[in-house]
């Protein structure tokens, strides 16, 4: 887009930044929400049987002071989410797929976005088309009347 003429149509076109950009916003409300334990089909909380069993008899360790399981753990899983735009997409790759799936067959449920992450990457992206907006809208019209 070239940044001297802005087009009407080039309002609603996303460039390979923007949608790194989307990803890289939808990447960490991912992380946020595994950080709280909630999970993206809407569920809160992850339940661990083994958890519970050190809970209960105080052998969680001196580290572990959060009082529920989070996705983080090691943080491998974490480190491995990488945000990526493409010319026409936004995508998030998941560099541990194995785990992710295994969590998924256990219903925890991170590679998809819940409602509210959603609506949150809609209005990061209607803040951009806003930027373009008032960015189309402080240059001058030109109207050429006749040949």
């Amino acid at each position: 887009m070239d940044t001297s003429i802005v087009k009407a149509k080039d309002i609603v076109n996303f460039s390979k930044t923007e949608y790194g950009q989307l990803a890289s916003h939808a990447r960490g409300l991912i992380v946020k929400d595994m950080n709280k334990g909630v999970m993206q089909n809407g569920k809160h909380r992850y339940k661990s049987k083994e958890y519970a069993a050190r809970k209960a008899t105080g052998k969680l360790g001196k580290f572990r002071k959060s009082d529920s399981v989070t996705m983080l753990l090691s943080g491998n899983t974490k480190n491995a989410i990488f945000p990526e735009g493409k010319k026409d997409a936004a995508l998030i790759i998941f560099g541990n797929g194995v785990i992710v799936e295994a969590n998924e067959k256990r219903g925890y449920i991170i590679r998809d976005l819940s409602k509210k992450n959603r609506l949150s990457s809609v209005n990061f992206m209607q803040r951009i088309v806003n930027r373009k907006i008032k960015k189309y809208a402080s240059k001058p019209i030109n109207i050429k009347i006749g040949k």
